[in-house]
């Protein structure tokens, strides 16, 4: 398939849209598509990869598809209803197995474990033609913003490769907005919000960032990275959770 960097992930999609009996166009392909690719963090693709795309699985699977054409654009499907380019291979306690494996995931982080578990439900989703929507394969009570994710996935790997980050936010009310070089060390779950810990390079001190406050994130270069020192583990863990 063209721009093989996720055309799996594409294959697996287009595979289920073309069982659908009313077809589907390219422009609503194409938007279905780029919007599981953005939550995976690529880039949207064009109009043309799509079209390869669907060429591709003409030529490469042998596989005729129907185009009929309604106002002004082709809806496509497979032409045998039957046919797929996956096999589902999973016994029903296997599937039982990934549901409580996802609850499990889900259970030991509200975040992490949120994005994960939307993710492979969207995936098991994709493979089983299953629509989540009337009939979910997993169930979530919180689930975060999509702005909130991509900033989650950001902050994630600035903390695991200890990276100093440039972060723009909203300060204060009335304050507007504040740069600041952060280092950043932990996410903190406090009351249903979810906050970055780490330390301001300007001031010295530890600071306390809401999430969904977070304007911009950038690598700030020349900076080496201070190792955590604000946040002793003991204190935090008595001070969080041992309440009650």
């Amino acid at each position: 398939m063209a721009n093989t960097k996720h055309s799996v992930a594409r294959e697996i999609i287009i595979d289920r849209l073309l069982h659908k009996r009313r077809g589907y166009s390219i422009y609503e392909m194409l938007e279905i598509i780029n919007e599981s690719l953005e939550f995976e963090g690529f880039t949207p693709v064009s109009l043309n990869t799509i079209r390869r795309d669907l060429e591709t699985i003409e030529i490469r699977y042998k596989q005729h598809l129907d185009k009929q054409k309604r106002s002004y654009h082709l809806y496509y499907r497979y032409a045998d209803p039957n046919f797929t380019i996956y096999n589902n291979v999973l016994t029903f306690g296997e599937i039982q197995h990934l549901h409580s494996a996802l609850l499990a995931i889900r259970f030991c982080d509200p975040l992490q474990g949120t994005l994960m578990y939307k993710e492979m439900s969207t995936r098991l989703s994709d493979i089983l033609d299953i629509d989540p929507a009337s009939d979910p394969i997993v169930l979530y009570k919180h689930v975060p913003s999509m702005d909130d994710c991509r900033r989650f996935r950001t902050l994630y790997e600035y903390i695991r490769t200890k990276t100093p980050a440039c972060i723009t936010y909203n300060f204060e009310k009335k304050q507007g907005q504040r740069e600041a070089v952060i280092h950043p060390y932990y996410i903190l779950n406090d009351d249903a919000k979810y906050y970055l810990l780490g330390h301001d390079e300007k001031t010295g001190s530890p600071i306390k960032i809401s999430i969904s406050k977070i304007i911009n994130i950038t690598p700030a270069d020349d900076t080496e990275f201070i190792p955590n020192h604000d946040y002793p583990l003991q204190e935090f863990y008595l001070k969080y959770f041992s309440q009650g």
